[in-house]
């Protein structure tokens, strides 16, 4: 499982670091997890940052709305979520965080970097799962995989064994805020409307 070898990782990358590496100190002052570079089994590599859920607020928020991580993994966000489900354009930030606040995790793909192949099994992971959300989102990775307080980048195509396994480990977290809710009778209509809200009215241009 994911979260155990990345908790293991992280310590010995702070074990071995040089003595005077701001890196190194077994008390850092920031309150978020170091990121750590692994190898995966497929080619490439993976970058994973992980926040301990306590410490992200989960406040309710009025646009407008920024994250500390890009994309988000938690923080200050919409009191609507995003439906579930795969999208070909991209989500409002903040109601897609809210999803994540419910179990939800979030891969969003580089649409430049991912091959029509890549896209259908996209596709295909989300209907397979209620609590996928997939969208394209501007970042230098193929695929990121994010939830709530941990978020994985990884160089590798959506089928990589670190995509299922980030997906797997992450998805329905027990401890989130809002763990169990539903991903659905919200915002958004798949494929290509992010706008429509469950009772059919437009969300209003304010949130953005």
């Amino acid at each position: 499982m994911w979260r155990p070898l990345l908790l293991l990782l992280i310590v010995v990358v702070s074990a071995c670091s040089g003595g005077d590496d701001e890196s190194a100190s077994s008390t850092p002052d920031s309150t978020t997890a170091p990121a750590v570079t692994v190898e995966p089994s497929a080619p490439g590599t993976t970058v994973v940052f992980m926040q301990p859920v306590a410490e992200i607020s989960a406040d309710h928020v009025d646009p407008p709305v920024s994250f500390e991580q890009s994309p988000s993994i938690g923080g200050p966000h919409y009191p609507f979520w995003h439906n579930c489900g795969f999208y070909d354009v991209e989500l409002l930030e903040g109601a897609a965080t809210h999803s994540m606040e419910h179990g939800a995790v979030w891969i969003t793909y580089n649409a430049d970097l991912v091959d029509v192949a890549g896209i259908a099994l996209l596709r295909s992971m989300a209907e397979a799962n209620p609590k996928l959300l997939v969208s394209p989102y501007d970042h230098p990775e193929p695929i990121v995989a994010s939830a709530w307080g941990a978020q994985m980048r990884t160089s590798g195509g959506p089928g990589a064994p670190e995509v299922a396994a980030f997906i797997e480990e992450w998805v329905d977290n027990p401890e989130l805020p809002e763990a169990g809710v539903t991903c659905q009778s919200a915002l958004g209509v798949p494929p290509s409307d992010v706008r429509t809200l469950s009772d059919g009215s437009a969300l209003p241009d304010e949130w953005n």
